[in-house]
């Protein structure tokens, strides 16, 4: 018998508690008439109730015990939970304050853009306005070129068109790079264009020192160009020569026409026996405003490079095996835009 059953048992029948002084259930109803009505007497439970009984008291302790249990987890899943919502609203705060600092760093170079643009727009009217005197000055420089001068009044004049010139290379430049409409193509010869490069290039090559050694003619060597695009492009690598050979130098001009069978178009290369590109700088070369000279825009080199890309073809560095640097453009086999 479950002791349970057993001390129910001996309540019901009036017998006492062990180590108890609880009065017989008839002493009790006696003494309470008034819970007569609502305690009416239990009758007495046989061996198969009381095996029921014990059966429900063993199930209400493995269900409470399991409700314990279950209570238990449910508290350490709300600890959980509470931590995972506190984490989530940190980590949302984070967010919060990092999206605020994005949009004022966007706020910032949006700003910042647009001060270019309007930087750059500037330049471009500056430009303008420069390259039309500008031009009538070279031209004037030029007739004088032209007379019949003494040797000293010749060098002064030479020494004026070289910086015309050079000014004139800037401004072209500004306006290259800020105002690139499509290039208009016609067939160029390079050789042809190179004998301007020549003779634009005396007065500056005189007063810099260097001697310029044109190795390949290149008459008949035709390619679908810009002619007035390449011309910058030439001048531009030529002037940046001269600058990196302040004490005065060589200047190497070659090239050749297509190789089909090697899939080269026209190429050609100017090579100068300056110090050279420093090894860290020479994938940054062609970057816009990127210069180790003070007082340089930076534009040259990127110019070329977009020119050359309008037209198809690439521009690349290298040093030399010996001292100075080589520029060589390659152009499509075909001769028209890739």
């Amino acid at each position: 018998m479950c002791p349970a059953a057993g001390i129910l048992r001996e309540i019901l029948a009036g017998s006492r508690l062990p180590g108890t002084a609880v009065a017989p259930y008839s002493d009790f109803m006696a003494t309470a008439p008034t819970l007569r009505p609502a305690l009416a007497p239990v009758p007495v439970l046989r061996d198969g109730e009381e095996q029921v009984l014990a059966q429900a008291f063993a199930d209400f302790g493995r269900v409470a015990a399991s409700l314990e249990h279950s209570y238990s987890r449910l508290q350490t899943e709300v600890a959980r939970l509470r931590e995972e919502l506190e984490a989530s609203r940190r980590d949302l705060a984070h967010s919060l304050e990092e999206n605020r600092c994005m949009r004022q760093h966007f706020d910032q170079e949006r700003e910042s853009l647009r001060r270019r643009q309007a930087l750059a727009e500037m330049s471009a009217v500056l430009a303008h306005e420069i390259r039309n005197p500008l031009g009538s000055l070279e031209l004037f420089a030029g007739l004088l070129a032209d007379a019949d001068l003494a040797t000293e009044p010749r060098q002064w004049v030479e020494h004026l068109q070289a910086g015309l010139r050079t000014l004139a290379a800037t401004v072209n430049n500004v306006l290259q790079f800020h105002s690139q409409p499509p290039p208009g193509l016609a067939p160029t010869d390079l050789g042809a264009l190179l004998d301007w490069l020549e003779l634009f290039l005396h007065p500056l090559a005189q007063r810099a020192h260097v001697r310029i050694e044109r190795i390949a003619s290149l008459h008949g060597v035709g390619v679908a160009a810009d002619r007035h695009r390449l011309e910058q492009v030439l001048l531009n690598l030529a002037l940046n020569s001269f600058q990196f050979m302040p004490g005065g130098g060589v200047l190497r001009i070659s090239g050749g026409p297509s190789l089909t069978a090697e899939g080269r178009g026209p190429w050609l290369e100017m090579a100068d026996t300056g110090p050279g590109i420093a090894a860290e700088n020479l994938e940054r070369a062609f970057d816009p405003g990127f210069t180790t000279r003070p007082g340089s825009p930076g534009l040259g080199l990127a110019v070329c490079k977009t020119v050359m890309e309008q037209h198809g073809g690439s521009i690349r560095v290298a040093n030399g095996a010996g001292p100075g640097t080589t520029f060589t453009l390659e152009f499509p086999l075909s001769g028209e835009f890739a």
